[in-house]
């Protein structure tokens, strides 16, 4: 008998942990404040797209994973860019300014291009280091979604027309 609390607090102790991970596994980060200016010099702010969805893509320029999929990102755009979708091509700190803009003017990426030289947005969204990475942005600045490596489609539409989007 000496053994059934001891049993009842490892049963207690599974419980507890058991509530905490799914607690933590339903919180939501939030996108980061920050600021940034395009390819164009245009500053923009990602609360300016609070109550809009938007897709953060990090990517270089000598990334074969990332050309692969620019074409599945413009008809991306496409879309849905029409119904509210924000996307933000984010180049990365080694890349630099002439292959970006070569690469944005070869591939006629239609969407927001940035070059974070300095790498504070990729700090901001948890020190990002692997291209390609994505981060799908709820309308509530909620970060829904994070993806490394090649893009699951099925699951981003899905996403979005939870979010009340629909492939046009």
């Amino acid at each position: 008998m000496k053994s059934l609390p001891r049993y009842s607090l490892i049963i207690v102790g599974v419980i507890i942990a058991f509530f905490t991970i799914q607690n933590l596994m339903t919180q939501q980060a939030l996108m980061p404040e920050l600021s940034f200016k395009d390819m164009d010099g245009q500053s923009h702010s990602l609360a300016d797209y609070k109550g809009k969805p938007i897709l953060v893509i990090f990517w270089a320029t000598d990334c074969p994973g990332c050309i692969a999929e620019m074409p599945e990102l413009i008809t991306l755009h496409n879309d849905y860019a029409s119904q509210g979708l924000t996307m933000i091509g984010v180049a990365m700190p080694h890349d630099s300014i002439e292959h970006i803009q070569t690469m944005r003017a070869n591939k006629k990426l239609p969407y927001t291009i940035t070059w974070d030289k300095d790498g504070t947005i990729s700090q901001a969204f948890g020190n990002v280091r692997v291209t390609p990475t994505h981060f799908l942005i709820n309308p509530e600045g909620e970060i829904v979604m994070r993806k490394i490596g090649a893009l699951n489609s099925a699951l981003l539409h899905d996403m979005l027309k939870e979010m009340g989007l629909n492939k046009g």
